[in-house]
């Protein structure tokens, strides 16, 4: 069908004709004394091969046919083309000769004679179809037929509006008749060439069932004077004129503003439109932040009342992470599904574990739960995506979160919030929250920019070694930490230190301590200073990038030497045997315990890995821990190895979240290029653990430590389990 019928000219085709629609392709249009039920054929009499070549038949007003062949040609030299339309004697032929001018395509002499719905299938087939194949698109000449053709079918068409704008990114509304179901194709025409808008169109039923709205969205840039918007589907052709005065609106300004505020258009604005560019997407945030969705909860808090409530639904690349609690004395409920892009609901798993409510709530037990929706990235713009509660009784009931954190470190720290860390077992880590903590740990390190350098001091020219020390809100270390490396002569001659700072708000405080303690122990510093807190592994790798050393000290900010050597003996240790891939340091507690004395891995009743230090808490001088050793791994706080090996393993990982097990993945990551770790037992720091990490409220909740864990055995396991094993054999015993 045709909204609306064009003046048609009058202009058969009884006999074939060529025509020129561009200066590269031409048209033969033919209407043969019959309805013609089989494929046509067009083909050149010498056998010349034609470019490209396609058809198509349309049905007339009087039950005959017309058939139209778009062609484009090797070279311009005369034709002698015979067309068959599938019945006996049904011929005609057709010969052209270049060095006269061609006729121009008509489009009115095209339509002319047309059925409505040949009319709709010849647009379809020339706007979606052969600008394609032809290489139209952005034709001067071909534009202007194209939009003579659509005048030729509706020389009066409705308006479609530009209704907002961000960047270049227009998004188009209009109203289409009600049986205007499936769009199948959606193209622009005009200043801007043949544009085609989204794959997906928002069109659904409005005006109580007699309309349907249509939105979708295109990139323009400039704004085009002129331009036609043609819709086409199974029912047939709708065509717009398009009005530009919108565009200057904002997303935000006209939503605030529409009248047509539907829930399936506010969903389709946020997952279409919003991932078209960063813009867009920024664009999306404001228009959900500046109008809220209520949050929706169901039933009432009482002794016998249900009750259930969403707290976290986080949209990332994957799907969603959900968190929650409901109070079900009665058995009310039946389940939650997650609504899906298309409002389609999906059945979620929950995961459940017990809960209490805080006195000011009743002091309820209750049941928390933990989901993950595998949607993909369907709703990965909505920071309000919504789900479905499914009672006993077989109603439903839609359940909408608070608005979600979009800040990466404000959204990964409420997805370590959504278990109690004794709750976060392997099982609930797996399901629900090792996609979500990749994506979202990926989209933080996106987030850090690059980072700058500050020097301070004449640096040396061609160090040896770098040592790469990673600062994070403790800086009470760095005085001794710098005295010793003074009195360290070897050090002083070889070494470059370099400082990442992954706390940037405090540079001019670390600029001023760096200042006064390069003047005090003559020292060359350099400062790396990350655009925003990365984490250690992100801050380690960019101190080994600015590196200019033959090896790297990978140096924790609260380590400090016991006396000079340190770092000459384990660099010594490389340089003597190739195979060494990494060495690591014994290293103290303040009261002179043995903190580390090479890495182990050690398995639970559960059967799950863990890291453990070799005779952590032992006497300093107890015999074994000075005894030096190959060792499956060794501290991240002191280990030397190669810049070459570093790089080659890509240094550390960075999908750890905040500092912790990056070291025993480094090992692990060189073991598997058949390098071998060390550790010297004669080579004594002290190391004031963990009072840098304690700064880090996201490692304290303590399920990035278990997310972490479970990402090196889900990575590792089996080699962790050999390597154990090869341990075992080898000393007859499990060392302590």
């Amino acid at each position: 069908m045709l909204e609306k019928l064009g003046t048609y000219a009058e202009s058969p085709f009884d006999a074939p004709q060529f025509l020129q629609l561009t200066p590269d392709v031409y048209l033969v249009a033919w209407d043969p004394p019959h309805a013609v039920n089989a494929a046509p054929q067009l083909d050149e009499v010498a056998n010349r091969k034609f470019s490209a070549k396609a058809s198509v038949r349309l049905a007339l007003l009087d039950g005959r046919s017309r058939i139209v062949w778009a062609l484009s040609l090797k070279e311009r030299s005369a034709l002698h083309l015979k067309l068959t339309a599938g019945a006996v004697g049904s011929g005609a032929e057709l010969s052209v000769d270049f060095n006269q001018s061609q006729r121009a395509a008509d489009p009115y002499a095209l339509t002319s004679g047309l059925t409505q719905n040949a009319c709709a299938v010849l647009v379809s087939t020339i706007l979606n179809t052969w600008s394609g194949m032809f290489r139209l698109s952005l034709s001067r000449s071909f534009v202007e037929f194209a939009i003579k053709l659509l005048r030729s079918v509706n020389d009066s068409p409705p308006v479609a509006d530009c209704v907002a704008s961000v960047g270049n990114t227009r998004l188009l509304e209009t109203l289409l008749n009600s049986e205007c179901t499936e769009i199948s194709s959606a193209v622009l025409i005009g200043d801007a060439g043949v544009k085609r808008l989204d794959a997906h169109p928002f069109n659904t039923l409005y005006n109580n069932g007699r309309n349907r709205l249509f939105l979708g969205a295109v990139e323009l840039a400039p704004l085009p004077s002129k331009s036609f918007l043609a819709l086409s589907g199974p029912w047939g052709l709708a065509i717009r004129r398009l009005e530009m005065e919108g565009a200057s609106r904002s997303l935000s300004a006209w939503w605030a503003g529409n009248s047509r505020k539907l829930p399936e258009l506010r969903d389709y604005i946020i997952t279409k439109f919003g991932g078209r560019s960063a813009a867009t997407r920024a664009a999306v945030r404001d228009l959900q932040l500046s109008e809220p969705v209520p949050a929706r909860r169901h039933g009432a808090l009482g002794e016998t009342a249900a009750f259930c409530a969403v707290e976290t639904a986080l949209a990332v690349e994957s799907g969603v992470l959900v968190g929650g609690w409901m109070r079900d004395p009665g058995n009310s409920y039946a389940g939650l599904d997650m609504l899906g892009a298309d409002a389609k609901p999906l059945p979620l798993t929950l995961h459940s574990f017990d809960g209490v409510l805080p006195e000011t709530q009743g002091g309820y037990a209750i049941k928390r739960f933990v989901a993950f929706a595998d949607l993909g990235g369907d709703l990965l713009h909505h920071i309000q995506p919504r789900l479905e509660l499914k009672l006993a009784s077989g109603e439903r009931s839609t359940l909408v979160p608070p608005p979600q954190a979009d800040d990466p470190v404000e959204s990964r720290a409420s997805a370590l919030a959504v278990v109690p860390p004794r709750h976060a077992t392997d099982d609930i880590v797996a399901n629900c929250l090792a996609k979500p903590l990749a994506d979202l740990q990926e989209r933080f390190r996106q987030s850090v920019g690059a980072p700058v350098e500050i020097s301070f001091g004449s640096q040396p020219a061609r160090p040896l070694v770098s040592i790469v020390i990673p600062l994070y809100k403790v800086y009470e270390f760095i005085k001794p930490q710098l005295a010793a490396f003074a009195a360290d002569r070897w050090l002083a001659e070889n070494a470059e230190i370099i400082f990442v700072l992954d706390s940037p708000e405090q540079v001019t405080h670390v600029e001023d301590l760096l200042t006064g303690y390069q003047l005090l122990y003559g020292l060359p510093v350099r400062l790396v200073l990350m655009e925003r807190n990365g984490g250690y592994a992100l801050a380690c790798n960019e101190g080994a990038a600015h590196a200019r050393g033959r090896y790297l000290a990978m140096v924790n900010s609260d380590v400090v030497p016991l006396e000079s050597g340190w770092l000459e003996q384990m660099c010594a240790s490389l340089m003597m045997d190739e195979q060494v891939g990494a060495v690591g340091a014994k290293l103290l507690y303040a009261d002179n315990a043995i903190q580390h004395a090479g890495l182990k891995f050690i398995q639970d009743e559960k059967g799950r890995w863990f890291n453990h230090h070799y005779f952590k808490g032992f006497p300093r001088l107890f015999a074994e821990a000075s005894a030096s050793r190959e060792v499956p791994g060794v501290t991240g706080a002191c280990l030397v190895l190669a810049k070459d090996d570093f790089e080659q393993v890509g240094g550390f990982s960075t999908d750890f979240i905040i500092g912790d097990y990056e070291d025993s993945d480094l090992c692990l990551k060189l073991r598997r290029y058949n390098k071998k770790i060390y550790y010297l037992g004669d080579v004594e720091l002290y190391h004031f653990e963990r009072i840098s990490i304690s700064k880090n409220g996201d490692y304290t909740r303590g399920v990035a430590s278990q997310y972490n864990r479970w990402l090196q055995q889900s990575r590792w396991e089996q080699e962790i389990a050999e390597i154990m094993s090869s341990i075992s054999a080898r000393d007859g015993v499990v060392v302590t």
